[in-house]
């Protein structure tokens, strides 16, 4: 009896010396591999299923994680030759023996990239499945989260411009909601099913201190590897300020009407942040209204990393791209490189970067801004969007009025958030991220459970960009020169680094050439009068001397003050108009409710219900 009286003491003490140790943040485990077909882009790997089907997912997303199924592959429009949506695993839930497919069958909404892409095919149909995580911090190896909530597509697709259909490659990997651990669904006379929305699950499990997360995706090029956190995020991911918003982060599903997590976008910007400029002015500044008068003081986006572009006006895009070297495509409404034209090497390899300008916060006084280098900006297109590989700008020219920053942006930028934050009402932040020189040091912070705020860093931007974007010299200075319509486009909106008063650099050059020329002939022509009348005084006329001319073309280094200017060829030009055909709709009319309408979605653990 004392034995087993000191045995329950002992048993006692160790169980309250592991509750009393608080729970870490989590990180996630990414893909060894890069995805496509307009990447590279980075992505987690989880295992799913019992035995473990290894998938990668792009983090992004609220509520439920999506799933491509092997049916896919056998649709031989979207896989003529080869199934492009493998790329990243496919999910066989009849595979699994922990899945509950047969169980639960809801429909879930088609698009679930929130109009980041235009997307048609069938609706996804909800299940559950178990969740096999890992973490790269050497702390833990997994955790298994049982019964998450998913959708998964046998038939679905991507529509581009032209009318062509894309088989999308890589799910999504859910990232919560707010104040929701689980969902649970329930019929009559059957026992309730709890479906888990993985932060919410962890921090009710004791496995994280929050239900939240911290997320950078980085870059494959430029080798700055994806950080997700749950609980907690890697402070090192920060520079400078940060931007706390109220609410949502991003958009949520089914009932998503593009209005959920969004932060007002002020400006676009083109800025040359050390060495000389490929565009001959170090900023160029409102291309976002450029063009469209109806998009007034600022244009309110979403941050979706499930999406993989700049969704923007085509206004906005257009004048952004008058600045480069690029063509647009109008089947895929977007732009590829000019890699022939001497400014692409100098604009995607320099600190040239592309200036994001948000409002602070709920300040109207406050701003903070987020570079994206024009080297992230450089990406690839594949196939199936085309038949052989093409550098990229991507703008997306035909969002049709879905406006958001995905993984393009994302790429140079830190999001995260506290879902439980102001009593279930949600936090999201967003700060400047930095550039591959971070160092192997991680600084890992917890988020608590009612944080609204996170700390940032000491990290300086351009440092961590040293010796990777190398500054422009301007030796070839006269090839890095935008088209003169693109120049007289913006030319209200340029801030350029000469006065405004006074006389141009070109003008003055000019001035002095003629002033050289001017004085060179009055001593020729001395030389000449002087030697003439010599001669005749002698009478002896000299030989062995000829007259040379000397012309301003000759003379190093000057040319004619009045040569016409001559651009690359690559200035703006009138478009024609190709809108997008007309896709199905697959929406359900209540995607909350089982087909045969005998299940009822609801929610445990304070989890909001749809509306």
């Amino acid at each position: 009896m004392t034995q087993f009286c000191l045995l329950f003491v002992l048993g006692t003490f160790v169980a309250r010396a592991f509750a009393a140790d608080p729970a870490l943040p989590f990180a996630m485990t990414w893909s060894s591999k890069s995805f496509g077909p307009d990447g590279p882009w980075q992505a987690v790997q989880i295992g799913i299923g019992t035995p473990a089907q290894q998938v990668a997912l792009y983090p992004g997303g609220t509520f439920r994680s999506h799933l491509l199924t092997p049916r896919i592959c056998s649709n031989v429009t979207l896989s003529p030759n080869a199934c492009f949506a493998s790329a990243g695993g496919l999910y066989a839930v009849e595979s699994s023996t922990t899945a509950l497919g047969t169980i639960i069958r809801f429909p879930a909404a088609t698009d679930f990239t929130h109009g980041g892409l235009q997307v048609q095919g069938t609706q996804g149909i909800g299940t559950l499945d178990q969740m096999i995580i890992g973490t790269s911090d050497g702390l833990r190896n997994t955790i298994t989260v049982p019964n998450v909530t998913i959708a998964v597509y046998d038939d679905i697709a991507a529509v581009y411009p032209s009318g062509s259909i894309k088989a999308l490659q890589v799910g999504t990997f859910g990232l919560g909601y707010l104040g929701t651990a689980n969902q649970s669904f329930t019929q009559p006379g059957q026992p309730t099913i709890n479906g888990s929305l993985i932060p919410g699950y962890l921090q009710a499990a004791n496995l994280t201190p929050s239900n939240s997360f911290g997320l950078q995706i980085g870059s494959v090029r430029s080798k700055i590897k994806g950080s997700l956190y749950f609980g907690g995020y890697d402070q090192t991911r920060i520079c400078g300020d940060i931007s706390t918003q109220q609410g949502a982060f991003a958009g949520i599903e089914p009932d998503d009407d593009g209005k959920k997590g969004l932060i007002d976008l002020l400006d676009i910007a083109i800025n040359v942040i050390d060495g000389s400029s490929p565009f001959n002015t170090s900023t160029i500044s409102n291309l976002l209204a450029t063009g469209n008068s109806s998009i007034g003081p600022a244009l309110s986006v979403s941050m979706l990393p499930e999406a993989p572009y700049l969704d923007l006006p085509k206004s906005s895009c257009d004048a952004i791209a008058a600045w480069l070297p690029v063509t647009y495509n109008a089947d895929l409404g977007l732009y590829t490189w000019n890699t022939n034209d001497p400014r692409y090497t100098q604009i995607v390899s320099s600190p040239s970067v592309l200036s994001f300008v948000f409002r602070k916060g709920q300040s109207n006084t406050q701003n903070i801004t987020i570079n994206v280098p024009f080297m992230l900006l450089n990406l690839t297109l594949e196939a199936p969007l085309v038949t052989s590989t093409a550098p990229y700008f991507p703008c997306n020219a035909q969002s049709n009025g879905r406006y958001s920053l995905g993984r393009a942006f994302l790429q140079a930028a830190f999001v995260g958030a506290n879902w439980n934050a102001n009593n279930n009402q949600g936090v999201w932040w967003l700060a400047q991220a930095p550039g591959p020189n971070i160092g192997s040091q991680i600084t890992v912070q917890t988020i608590r459970d009612q944080d609204a705020s996170i700390s940032p860093s000491s990290n300086d931007w351009a440092a961590s960009w040293k010796g990777v974007l190398v500054p422009f010299s301007g030796k070839s200075a006269s090839t890095a020169t935008t088209s003169p319509s693109a120049a007289t486009n913006t030319a209200s909106s340029l801030n350029t680094t000469n006065s405004s008063n006074g006389l141009t650099q070109g003008a003055k050059a000019g001035i002095g050439a003629g002033i050289a020329v001017c004085g060179l002939g009055i001593i020729s022509l001395c030389a000449f009068l002087y030697l003439r009348k010599y001669n005749r005084k002698n009478e002896t006329p000299l030989r062995g001397i000829s007259t040379a001319r000397t012309t301003a073309s000759s003379i190093n280094g000057v040319g004619s003050p009045h040569e016409k200017y001559r651009d690359g060829g690559y200035g703006p030009a009138e478009l024609n108009s190709h809108e997008p055909a007309e896709l199905n709709s697959h929406e359900p009319k209540n995607s909350h409710q089982i087909q045969n309408d005998q299940v009822q979605l609801v929610y445990e653990l304070g989890g909001d219900v749809y509306k």
